[in-house]
């Protein structure tokens, strides 16, 4: 696979790929697309907190989180544990970035839109680098396809999670780099690896790409030119003499060609040490530092060891059993297959493959916000694909063919693939359809006092945790909380809810607690004066 990107000549009507020319649509397709988009995750957002829809306690974690950076403390999380600093968790620092947005509007709700608006910027680069690069038509199309992607609805739909900032970070560095601007490029990614400890890798593939763009074939040509104009005479037949100008030329050329080389090699190997240095820094020093157990808590997510020790199994692994090939397969599929033909596919293997080969099975699906990452980088080498197809295909028909297609199947991709994600319930009536506990729920969040602590299951952990001082239920070394709330009808529970709620209470923090609400089977506990 070559590492040169396809490149789009820019004209005043247009762009020019290869002698075709793109009509100027301006800024306003880009900005329509990511609008939709950014209204229909927000209208999801909006439908899951009117219904109470609480898939992880991940939303209300990173809400405590920005709590604590808000009000200028550290990152504690009381959540995962009693003054939890949550950079021994994942390496996360860049969110503090947002802590101005939650102080303004200190709502665990804030979260979700925030990171509606964070998808849906990216869908806009998205668009606009198709733009630049193609028709309105196709362009279009890619946009779509991208901003309904499943990568995206996934993460839309399990609520807020600290991937939303990488996102758009990477969908501008993508489109930089594949626009060949690279400084700016350098720029967007290296913050990237501020987002989580595995991003990192995904910044040194980043700068690997940008490396290996250097030694393209053109550099090669400049030397072949070089060397043919210093040849002696005798060698190049008799007549053929080079004058000292047309040399001279030349070798301008060839030094012109040279310092071109020179930035994308020169960047892309800070990128390289930067990531890894980073991914590494924060594995081995930060996170095991920060964490109360002196170790990194997901260490036990990849057998570095097994894989060094058996590494034709280790690639077996990344395709069995079937869950992973079906990633691989839909991922592919929402690149129109002929996004691997562009270099900047690449960029998305690193999260790929640590995904694959964790014995974590929870890393290998379609769902949650896992692929939220990958989706920029392969609609961008998608973009690339095609210019690259119209390029090679000058003189036959079948890559010109295939290029005109292949922005629509992967609209088509996306559209039958979205009539199974999470956005499709906002044709049902399903998604506007009211809890009938809600108004129980309102009025138990509602009497649990601002500022007071409460160890709380799932079921309002999210209108708890911006008024309270929130715990999760159980968990060990926490202090006795004043306030427990328990939903015997709660995803937390399985089959075996707590039947006496008070008594529960007593055993877990040794204090005595009396019941003030116990309606629709949520029941409210009250730690008891001394």
């Amino acid at each position: 696979m070559s590492t040169s990107f396809a490149r789009s000549k820019p004209s005043r009507g247009g762009l020019v790929v290869r002698g075709v020319k793109a009509p100027s649509v301006g800024p306003w397709l880009p900005c329509v697309i990511a609008v939709a988009c950014t209204t229909l995750y927000v209208l999801f957002s909006l439908s899951q907190w009117y219904r109470w829809d609480v898939p992880s306690w991940d939303n209300a974690i990173f809400t405590q989180l920005l709590q604590s950076y808000a009000s200028g403390q550290p990152p504690v999380v009381n959540i995962k544990g009693h003054d939890f600093n949550l950079l021994g968790d994942h390496f996360h620092p860049l969110l503090v970035v947002l802590a101005p947005v939650y102080g303004l509007f200190p709502s665990a709700l804030t979260l979700m839109i925030t990171q509606d608006v964070l998808l849906g910027i990216s869908v806009g680069v998205v668009t606009g680098c198709a733009v630049r690069s193609l028709r309105t038509a196709p362009a279009a199309a890619i946009g779509v396809a991208y901003g309904l992607s499943f990568g995206l609805q996934g993460a839309v739909s399990v609520q807020f999670h600290e991937i939303s900032l990488a996102v758009p970070l990477l969908a501008l560095a993508v489109a930089a780099l594949r626009e060949r601007r690279w400084v700016t490029a350098t720029l967007w990614s290296a913050p990237v690896a501020l987002v989580k400890e595995d991003l990192g890798m995904t910044v040194a593939m980043l700068g690997a790409v940008m490396f290996g763009h250097a030694f393209r074939p053109a550099a090669r040509v400049s030397g072949m030119l070089l060397n043919r104009v210093y040849e002696p005479a005798t060698e190049r037949g008799p007549g053929a003499r080079a004058s000292s100008s047309s040399a001279a030329t030349v070798r301008e050329f060839g030094a012109a060609l040279s310092r071109t080389a020179q930035r994308p090699a020169l960047l892309g190997a800070l990128l390289m040490l930067w990531g890894v240095g980073l991914s590494l820094l924060a594995i081995w020093v930060v996170l095991p530092g920060l964490n109360p157990n002196d170790s990194f808590a997901y260490a036990d997510k990849l057998d570095i060891a097994g894989i060094l020790r058996d590494p034709a199994g280790a690639v077996i692994s990344l395709f069995v059993p079937e869950q992973k090939l079906g990633t691989w397969l839909l991922t592919l599929a929402a690149g129109a297959v002929i996004a691997v033909r562009s270099p900047l596919a690449l960029i998305a293997l690193p999260t790929l493959a640590w995904r694959m080969l964790s014995p974590n099975h929870g890393y290998w699906g379609t769902g949650w916000h896992y692929n939220a990452v990958i989706m920029p980088i392969v609609f961008i080498a998608l973009v690339d694909a095609v210019v690259r197809l119209r390029a090679s295909g000058a003189g036959t028909r079948a890559p010109r063919t295939l290029a005109k297609m292949a922005p629509w199947l992967a609209l088509g991709v996306a559209l039958v693939v979205a009539s199974q994600q999470p956005l499709s319930q906002l044709v049902t009536g399903e998604a506007w359809r009211g809890d009938p506990r809600a108004g129980v729920k309102h009025a138990t969040v509602q009497a649990v006092p601002e500022g007071a602590s409460v160890a709380t299951d799932l079921t309002l952990i999210n209108g708890l945790v911006s008024r309270a001082d929130v715990h999760w239920i159980g968990n060990p070394g926490d202090p006795a909380p004043e306030f427990v709330v328990i939903d015997r009808e709660g995803g937390t529970w399985g089959e075996d809810p707590p039947q006496d709620a008070s008594e529960y209470a007593e055993e877990l923090y040794g204090e005595t607690y009396v019941t003030v609400r116990d309606e629709a089977n949520i029941i409210l506990l009250e730690r008891e004066s001394p």
